[in-house]
């Protein structure tokens, strides 16, 4: 060292540490400039109650800023859920015939929902997939049960993996606060339920929705296990035969078959398709057979009553796939064969089977029978009324028929019964009343539509009466127009409904025109004046 150095030595000592001292300063701000950690924690503290305060004064423009980011994140969350649960509605919809879908229509009707808000409540329950049981200490697992449906390739590397991710977690914990654990772990779209205890813990992999019920289930079977064979567990050296293993299946064995986490993904057999179809092919040959057969009976019997031999006689006709059998009993074989023959007529028959039977039926009783079941059939027709006096072995008919006609049929009909040895008869012809009544507008002799099925009516009555019979035509008038305007209306009226028998029902009876230029009595002029606007029809006696 020179002179001169140790010169600049003497006068500036000072100065020169002064400059070392701030070279080394600077320096160490140099450092502390470039290092991102050192930046973080100065900032950090800083920007964090700057978010803070912002948050409280600016509350709106915090979640507008934010809504893009954490909106898109639950709408891509609640997306993927929504898929998930119509994916296992799809399923469960396309499993239509299957047993559970019919239970599950049942259940719906019965808790008084629909099968949609069934199904999706059934979507959303938990469905344990595996059970763990983990030593706490060395992370053994002591036994593992999985659900068929949903097997874990390699139990063994997920549960060390689990232990692995809890010590962490916990290591974590326990630095910064005290008596807490990990329990539960999202895992893509299942969740890992944690319970712990002193010796040993038990994680589920769960999917869908877990509730309290399910974490209760989870307690109590640990707290079970624990109970029996706690010490056991603490004592394991490693050995997995010196522990009741089948114990512990059977205990966490609930967990897996507990009626709200069943969801099995059955495939349907196809015989489930056949039988449906088989059944309602079966159901289908059965109601065919009956109409058929039901059609084939009416026939036969029309055909029985419609021949005038055998009305007489009590004749029952019943079908069986097509086959025919014919019952009662005849006075000889003539009305046997007579029966057997006119059914022969019938198409689509397989087989008449004819069990009627020929008895006498002469005796006075069974001519009693028979004029009772005659007049009871021949009464069914309108118009009829028959009556009789029967003193064996004579009878006496009397009453009253529509026709000519028909008083011909009923003598022929009687005249049938044998046994007797005098019938008198003493039938007239009275024809029915018409009660119709055919109304008019205002000053009008046009028929109107809703009047024709009445007219209608009346020719098809009149088609079965006595041709020489004379029908009058009563036309009345309301309390409206002139006594000349309505003496002219009353008879076109008349005229009109003659007309309209004659030419569009062809009626042959004779047709007059009674036109009463007056009210009929029984209308009330405050109430229905409009009803006096009629014609009636009356027979001439």
């Amino acid at each position: 060292m020179n002179e001169l150095q140790k010169l600049k030595e003497l006068l500036l000592k000072n100065e020169l540490e002064d400059f070392d001292e701030l070279k080394s300063n600077f320096n160490k701000l140099e450092s502390e400039f470039n290092s991102s950690e050192h930046i973080k924690n100065i900032i950090s503290p800083v920007v964090t109650t700057a978010i803070k305060d912002n948050i409280k004064s600016s509350r709106d423009d915090v979640v507008d800023s934010l809504y893009p980011i954490i909106g898109n994140m639950i709408t891509k969350y609640v997306s993927r859920t929504f898929e998930d649960m119509i994916n296992s509605i799809n399923n469960k919809i396309r499993n239509k015939l299957s047993f559970k879908v019919i239970s599950r229509k049942i259940r719906a009707k019965v808790q008084g929902i629909s099968e949609t808000e069934l199904l999706i409540k059934e979507s959303t329950k938990a469905y344990i997939k595996t059970i763990f049981l983990i030593e706490k200490n060395s992370g053994i697992v002591l036994t593992t049960l999985q659900n068929e449906n949903s097997k874990i390739n390699e139990p063994e590397m997920v549960a060390s993996m689990l232990t692995a991710i809890r010590s962490f977690v916990n290591d974590w914990v326990d630095k910064n606060e005290e008596n807490k654990e990990l329990n539960i772990i999202d895992y893509g779209g299942s969740k890992i339920v944690i319970e712990s205890s002193t010796s040993c813990y038990l994680a589920a992999i769960i999917d869908g929705v877990v509730s309290n019920d399910t974490y209760r289930k989870i307690e109590d079977i640990l707290s079970l296990i624990v109970s029996q064979y706690g010490s056991k567990i603490r004592d394991f050296n490693g050995d997995l035969e010196s522990l009741p293993i089948d114990e512990f299946n059977n205990m966490l064995l609930p967990l897996l078959s507990h009626k709200e986490f069943i969801e099995k993904n059955e495939k349907i057999h196809p015989i489930i398709y056949i039988f449906p179809v088989v059944l309602l092919l079966v159901i289908s040959y059965f109601s065919y057979s009956y109409i058929i057969d039901r059609n084939l009976e009416k026939k036969a019997n029309e055909i029985l009553f419609k021949n005038s031999s055998l009305t007489i006689y009590r004749l029952e006709v019943t079908v069986e796939n097509k086959n025919i059998f014919v019952n009662g009993v005849v006075p000889n074989a003539i009305y046997k064969d007579m029966a057997f023959n006119d059914l022969k007529e019938l198409e689509e028959v397989k087989s008449i089977k004819n069990n009627v039977q020929v008895v006498n039926l002469n005796t006075p009783k069974d001519i009693y029978d028979k004029i009772t079941y005659l007049r009871m059939a021949l009464n069914q027709k309108d118009g009829n009324k028959i009556e009789y006096n029967y003193d064996y072995p004579n009878l006496k008919i009397f009453g009253s028929v529509i026709s000519r006609a028909e008083r011909k049929y009923v003598e022929n009909q009687f005249s049938l019964v044998e046994g007797l040895e005098k019938i008198n008869f003493d039938i007239k012809i009275v024809p029915p009343n018409i009660d119709e009544s055919i109304h008019f507008d205002q000053n009008s002799a046009e028929i109107l539509t809703n009047q024709e099925y009445k007219l209608i009516n009346i020719i098809n009555l009149l088609h079965k009466l006595d041709d020489d019979l004379v029908l009058e035509i009563y036309a009345f008038r309301d309390f409206t127009g002139t006594q000349e305007r309505n003496e002219t209306l009353v008879h076109e009226r008349a005229k009109a409904v003659m007309k309209y028998l004659k030419l569009k029902g062809n009626v042959t009876q004779k047709l007059v025109d009674i036109g009463r230029n007056e009210i009929p009595k029984d209308i009330d002029e405050s109430e229905y004046p409009e009803q006096g606007r009629k014609v009636i029809f009356k027979w001439k006696k």
